[in-house]
């Protein structure tokens, strides 16, 4: 089955404010824009990111791509079997061929679409460190480990690494992660993220906020799981940026076996310092819940 990350969908009080961060720092571009709905995206693809205007911030959904119609069907059958509620029929945004929406553990919406349109301009002018593509979805769950058999079992995804008990990687493609889960006591949107050329993009980055008033939250730095640069900060809303750079390949699929690693620094960054933080972990903002 072949599957990608798509987008992630996020509700925001002050669309206009949420669209000049997204296209001033982010350096991204709307697309498309449907009433309270902007669509933004910074390569071919219709959209990498949703915004939505609503009463509170909060994570809309997460969304996957599968390339193929009969792909979309066979995974909406064993959403169905598998007892989990559908919240949505069919395409809900611009831009895709086909969808269906269901809850999975936690209150976090799944969207499972194909067919996204890929017609935007691959260049155009920017501010900031333009992102290539979306990247990665990082969530904490109080049901990690029934999420993380609905990421697997149902929707496809493979284990790539874990931190003792508490954090899963998996992924959808070579890419080490598309999706990290983290066990909480509370199911929130934790960060999104973006990939970026290099280090030095990362770099330019960091000029960019300094030139805007804004700093990083943590970073720049080496992960030690994903052997990825990285660096975060907060967007207008609260939440949390990652611009991730270089991500481990797994290109020998079978031959790959998941790794335990131990909670220790040179996990989280393999450069030492700076640590994480102590506002990182509990940054994140909460989940709208799907329309009646």
């Amino acid at each position: 089955m072949s599957l990608r990350v798509g987008h992630v969908g996020l509700q925001v009080t002050d669309l206009e404010r949420s669209i000049d961060h997204a296209e001033r720092i982010l350096g991204l571009r709307v697309s498309e824009r449907d009433g309270d709905t902007a669509y933004l995206t910074c390569n071919e693809r219709h959209h990498e990111l949703i915004l939505r205007k609503g009463p509170s911030v909060g994570c809309d959904h997460l969304a996957f791509e599968l390339f193929e119609p009969d792909e979309l069907a066979a995974l909406r059958e064993r959403v169905e079997r598998a007892g989990l509620r559908i919240v949505g029929e069919g395409p809900q945004e611009r831009g895709i061929a086909d969808a269906f929406r269901f809850l999975a553990p936690g209150g976090f919406v799944i969207e499972a679409f194909h067919g996204m349109a890929t017609d935007e301009p691959a260049h155009y002018d920017t501010g900031g460190a333009r992102p290539r593509k979306f990247e990665h979805i990082t969530v904490k769950c109080s049901q990690k480990q029934a999420l993380e058999d609905v990421f697997t079992g149902i929707v496809g995804l493979r284990v790539s690494d874990r931190a003792e008990d508490q954090m899963v990687w998996m992924r959808a493609s070579e890419e080490h992660h598309g999706v990290n889960v983290i066990r909480a006591d509370v199911d929130q949107l934790h960060h999104y993220a973006w990939q970026v050329d290099d280090f030095a993009a990362i770099g330019r980055t960091g000029d960019h906020l300094m030139r805007h008033g804004k700093t990083f939250l943590w970073g720049p730095g080496h992960h030690g799981i994903g052997d990825n640069y990285f660096c975060y900060f907060f967007d207008d809303d609260g939440a949390v940026v990652e611009y991730s750079g270089a991500i481990q390949r797994i290109e020998n699929e079978h031959a790959y076996v998941p790794r335990t690693w131990p909670d220790e620094p040179l996990t989280v960054n393999r450069w030492g310092n700076p640590p994480p933080p102590p506002d990182f972990f509990p940054a994140g903002i909460p989940l709208v819940p799907p329309a009646a």
